[in-house]
């Protein structure tokens, strides 16, 4: 139980804080203490304000306010302070309703998918009582999680307002928005919403409960700044929130929630934050979700039920074998169902994106895009490059909208190389908005600003341009390449188009593309790494695309006599590859699928692999010179391990050459101990801190060895220890102080690992 005294001393201490948030600039809060109670003064939009606090133990924080008796919360949420029914008013108009197909989410370690709405509405209702709860929510680029978020900060703004709920949720797009920081990203919606909060007061909403964040497309914040800068916006947002409150936020791969998870507390110090990550992964449309659009779509257009099934017999023949996964894309089923409709003819093919854009664009330049003479205003070419262009400024400028000016010198440009009339130049730029593939932006209103209707049409355009590109040998493709984190999609139509320009050449000029990617991330500078992610990004791309196979695609792709230099694989996976002969020269792969990926006599130089994913009946690594202590981690079909002498078994289990361990026997270590450090590990794999009264590993906390080992990690100054109040009670963290592989690796006994590290694992030899 909480010391009175203290208690008082704590919200004291907060209530300051949060009143100076809602203050105005250089505003002092004064704050004066009679018993149980405290006055505060303020100025706040001009005007001096004054409340009174009611602090104790049992009773919590009452407020005397504008003549009314408030809880904390509902004193914040007031129409004088956060004014929280206006902000979910605006919220409401801005997200018009739409047809809405429920779809479903998985949440990890969960028995199955449920209704994604209904799963985060949940998870949001009931926040992790030790630590802010992050939410980090994926899905394929199409498999409508933007829908899903915005109906969910939708239905709950309704609930506000209905008194069903005490949460608003701030929908905060930062999908290309050019922004290096939370904080400008949340200054941008709440301008956007016309709302007199400002972003100062949303962490001490969100630390109360008030107000949630919704950051869709999170992993785009990554391309201005770097992974460390913009991980550390959100590890200090984290941090302001002290351990309360939750977050939503959303990118298109897990590999963005390991590599948060990885770095966040990676320097000691900089992260003070309590924060614990669930994952909800959204899935695509089932069955039943495409009858349930089908049905809206049908009632919309007034059709008979005999004209709906034809309409659905003829989408599932489009979505052939080939395609059929991508019916489970919203953006490609509803597409189709359109185009059917107007097109019994249609027939999808071997790349239905690319189909679906020439039946679009033949539309619009057959149709719609037409002079006084009822002529094509366009040629199909000059449509596309105007499109290519469009998408290569929004990537040059780091956003996914344009201003009208921008437009403007856009189609100038367009108008000028494609020799388009000055006539039709200036009905592309009014009309822009309303050209197939683009739609009005969201950005001051929408008011003269255009964005690509879905983000996979912006994919397909700019994949052209980056190809473009890299076709000139003249084009500094290390510009493109810095500017932000390279989607898998366009990685993938980038390299099957440089494929395709390749194919009629030997392979020597396959090497000449690596070593032109090598040059390009070689320079030290402030984008580096994220040229060489991009490019090692691209180059797995070009090994799946591109590698040579057998007439039926079934024995695995052949990569030979390669030399691959100064890149990082991101994530993803290097599947049914081959390597024979390749040279890998300072190297890194961070957490990628190697599960049925073969490596024969090749060789490697400063070749590192960060949490590989390995199947030891699989997988080959007969890769000379990739040394054991160059493996951080791995997981397999079983188990996930820091555990050195498990990587070397597992490692020379796939063919690498492990050396001999020395005649005569070390010491081992109890492996009751090694098991419960790898728990531990695990946990902090989601967490970081733990808390010692998480209820969910007791068992891990409560094991007899336990308290050795807590307090050996102490001693030895791998992890710390702090106490703070939550919910009203103390509790117990450990933090770490190095990364879970930095942990493990001092099991080995191997001289890379930390004093620290060797000293702790030294202490449990011989004592099994």
């Amino acid at each position: 139980m909480l010391d009175p005294a203290e208690f008082k001393r704590e919200w004291t201490t907060r209530i300051e804080l949060d009143l100076r948030s809602f203050g105005d600039p250089n505003c002092l809060v004064s704050m004066t203490s009679n018993g149980k109670d405290v006055t505060a003064r303020w100025t706040m939009r001009g005007k001096e304000w004054e409340a009174r606090f009611s602090i104790s133990v049992d009773g919590g924080v009452a407020v005397k306010f504008g003549g009314r008796r408030l809880t904390y919360s509902a004193f914040l949420a007031s129409d004088k302070m956060a004014n929280l029914d206006y902000v979910a008013k605006m919220v409401l108009q801005t997200h018009r309703p739409s047809d809405f197909v429920a779809t479903a989410a998985v949440a990890e370690d969960a028995d199955g998918p449920e209704s994604a709405v209904t799963l985060l509405t949940r998870m949001i209702a009931q926040p992790s009582d030790t630590a802010t709860q992050l939410i980090m929510v994926t899905g394929d680029p199409g498999s409508g999680k933007t829908a899903v978020l915005r109906e969910l900060v939708r239905r709950h703004a309704g609930l506000y307002l209905r008194g069903k709920t005490d949460k608003v949720l701030l929908y905060v797009n930062a999908q290309g928005r050019a922004l290096t920081q939370l904080t400008e990203a949340l200054a941008t919606e709440l301008q956007d919403l016309k709302v007199s909060l400002t972003y100062h007061s949303v962490a001490t909403l969100a630390r109360q409960g008030l107000l949630v964040p919704v950051i869709d497309g999170f992993d785009e914040l990554l391309g201005l700044s770097g992974y460390d800068d913009a991980f550390s916006s959100l590890s200090a947002f984290l941090d302001e929130l002290e351990g309360e409150g939750c977050v939503l936020a959303s990118a298109r791969s897990t590999y963005y929630e390991d590599e948060f998870v990885a770095r966040a507390g990676e320097i000691f110090g900089r992260d003070s934050a309590r924060w614990t990550q669930v994952r909800v992964r959204v899935r695509g449309w089932s069955e039943e979700n495409r009858a349930d659009f089908l049905r809206q779509w049908a009632a919309g257009k007034g059709l008979s039920e005999k004209k709906r099934e034809d309409v659905a017999r003829h989408v599932t023949e489009v979505f052939s074998e080939s395609d059929a996964e991508l019916a489970h894309k919203p953006l490609f089923f509803t597409k189709v169902v359109e185009l059917v409709l107007d097109r019994p003819d249609f027939g999808g093919g071997s790349d239905l994106l690319e189909q679906l854009v020439k039946e679009y664009l033949r539309r619009e330049l057959q149709e719609k895009l037409l002079d006084r003479h009822s002529a094509p205003m366009l040629t199909d070419g000059q449509f596309d490059t105007l499109m290519r262009e469009i998408a290569q400024e929004m990537w040059n400028l780091e956003t996914r909208e344009l201003d009208k000016a921008s437009v403007r010198e856009v189609a100038d440009y367009v108008a000028e190389t494609e020799d388009i009339s000055e006539a039709h130049r200036k009905v592309l730029v009014e009309r822009m908005p309303s050209l197939a593939f683009l739609s009005r932006g969201e950005g001051n209103g929408g008011r003269g600003r255009v964005a690509f209707e879905h983000e996979l049409f912006f994919f397909y355009f700019l994949s052209g341009s980056i190809v473009a590109q890299f076709e000139s040998p003249e084009a500094d493709v290390r510009v493109v390449l810095s500017r932000s984190a390279l989607p898998r999609d366009v990685a993938t139509r980038v390299a099957t188009g440089l494929v395709q320009s390749l194919s009629e050449r030997s392979d020597s000029g396959q090497q000449r593309l690596l070593d032109r990617l090598y040059d390009a991330g070689a320079a030290e500078w402030r984008r580096g790494m994220q040229v060489r992610e991009n490019a090692g990004l691209l180059v797995m791309a070009l090994f799946r695309s591109g590698s040579a196979t057998d007439a039926d695609g079934n024995e695995p792709l052949q990569v030979r006599q390669l030399r691959v230099r100064g890149l990082v694989f991101p994530g993803e996976d290097l599947k049914r590859l081959t390597f024979t002969e390749c040279q890998f020269e300072d190297v890194t792969a961070r957490r990628t699928d190697l599960t049925d990926t073969r490596f024969l006599s090749c060789h490697a130089n400063n070749l590192f692999l960060v949490e590989p994913r390995i199947d030891p009946k699989v997988t080959r690594l007969e890769i000379r010179g990739l040394e054991v202590n160059g493996v951080s981690g791995l997981e397999t079909p079983d188990t996930k391990t820091y555990d050195p002498a498990m990587i070397r078994e597992v490692l020379a289990e796939c063919g690498l050459y492990v050396p001999p361990r020395p005649l005569k026997p070390e010491p081992i270590v109890d492996p009751e101990i090694v098991g419960l450090m790898q728990r531990l590990m695990r946990a902090y794999g989601r967490a970081n801190p733990v808390c010692l009264q998480d209820p969910r590993l007791q068992s891990l906390f409560r094991a007899p060895k336990w308290r050795e080992i807590e307090a050996g990690l102490l001693r030895h100054s791998i992890v710390e220890k702090e106490t703070r109040p939550t919910k009203g009670q103390k509790k117990e963290f450990l933090r770490r102080r190095l990364r879970p592989d930095q942990i493990m690796a001092g099991l080995g006994d191997g001289e890379e690992a930390e004093p620290g590290v060797r000293a702790f694992w030294r202490s449990f030899r011989g004592r099994a």
